[in-house]
């Protein structure tokens, strides 16, 4: 019986039991050094000081089980540590009988499998990624063969419009069909923009990318409000600035569908280096605090009928390609809600020869 003691005791898995009430009968080494509880705290208390309240109806279905005297094996879950801390373990639940063979309790053996679920999941997005990237040559493709009909026979219409105002309306169409052309070639960001970067103000851009949103925003009963106080220029890839400040307008058009107000900011900055800070707030639905520490991730989405999941992935690569940073802070309560996101471009971009000169 000392044998086994010492056997359980050394484990690297965690080794404890149970009762059939769920009071923990022993607690090994292994316990101690992943839950942060001594044995002396936790023998004889409650099995659901270790699960979360939201996953705490699972105790119930495994104790129902082993007092079938059914094994419960590889059970993946969530349990809690002393600190807070959730972790991601797998657990197998056998019933302990008695001399007679009646199920007086549980042992259970749970192995912390959070590296290994982590592993899962990287190879999992990395996969739908290059699932996406062979899908997206195929598009670029594809789209990019009717796009230029439609180009030509827009220079082919150029000559039958006399008014500047049409001249004007023309020409703007051109400019977006060649940016969703370029999109289209770069789209999801597994194409990346070949085209030299050159000295751009990214004040400009973002002029450029609300007048083209103006329009829109008018229809949808959305106030504009601007403030371009930076004139400082950077070795930028124009194409990918457009693209990244295009998504975000269009995320703060779409969670203002009752109409709002835009708010596209723009100012020179030295802290904590010489560089432009881009700010674009609404004060549309926002987003809520489980969900904004993921927005930047592949796929990942709020909305239920629309979106891909990709625009603010790919934005945070373009902004970071550049050697910038992107952030995001929203609220969704009732009185106080709405999203802001900033770009800060330094003056001396990933681009600039000069850095490597």
């Amino acid at each position: 019986m000392q044998r086994l003691a010492a056997i359980v005791d050394s484990s690297d898995d965690v080794i404890l039991s149970k009762d059939l009430h769920g009071i923990i009968t022993s607690w090994n080494a292994a316990a101690c050094r992943l839950f942060g509880y001594t044995a002396e705290e936790m023998i004889g208390q409650s099995i659901l000081k270790l699960i979360p309240e939201d996953l705490r109806a699972e105790e119930k279905t495994i104790i129902e089980s082993i007092r079938a005297g059914h094994r419960v094996e590889h059970f993946d879950t969530v349990r809690l540590t002393s600190d807070g801390t959730l972790i991601e373990v797998s657990l197998t639940v056998s019933p302990i009988r008695d001399d007679k063979g009646r199920v007086i309790g549980a042992s259970k053996i749970l192995r912390d499998v959070s590296d290994r679920k982590r592993i899962e999941r990287s190879l999992m997005q990395a996969e739908k990624i290059a699932a996406t990237g062979r899908m997206a040559a195929t598009i670029a493709h594809e789209i990019n063969n009717p796009l230029e009909s439609v180009m030509n026979l827009l220079y082919l219409l150029r000559p039958k419009i006399t008014d500047e105002e049409g001249q004007n309306f023309l020409s703007t169409a051109e400019s977006e069909l060649g940016r969703v052309s370029h999109i289209a070639k770069q789209t999801l960001g597994y194409y990346r923009e070949h085209a030299a970067a050159a000295m751009t103000s990214l004040s400009e851009v973002a002029q450029q990318a609300v007048s083209i949103y103006e329009p829109r925003c008018i229809a949808s009963g959305i106030g504009i409000s601007t403030s371009f106080q930076s004139s400082r220029k950077a070795v930028l890839r124009r194409g990918e600035m457009m693209q990244v400040i295009s998504n975000l307008i269009a995320n703060s058009i779409y969670a203002m569908p009752n109409g709002g107000l835009l708010s596209v900011t723009a100012e020179d900055t030295d802290d904590p280096v010489s560089g432009t800070l881009l700010k674009i707030s609404d004060n549309g639905q926002g987003i809520a605090s489980a969900d904004l520490p993921k927005v930047f991730e592949a796929f990942f989405t709020t909305r239920s009928t629309v979106g891909t999941g990709i625009g603010l992935f790919v934005a945070k690569q373009f902004i970071e390609g550049h050697g910038g940073q992107i952030s995001i802070t929203s609220q969704n309560d009732v009185e106080s809600h709405g999203t802001t996101v900033q770009i800060f471009m330094p003056l001396r971009t990933a681009y600039d020869a000069s850095q490597t000169a």
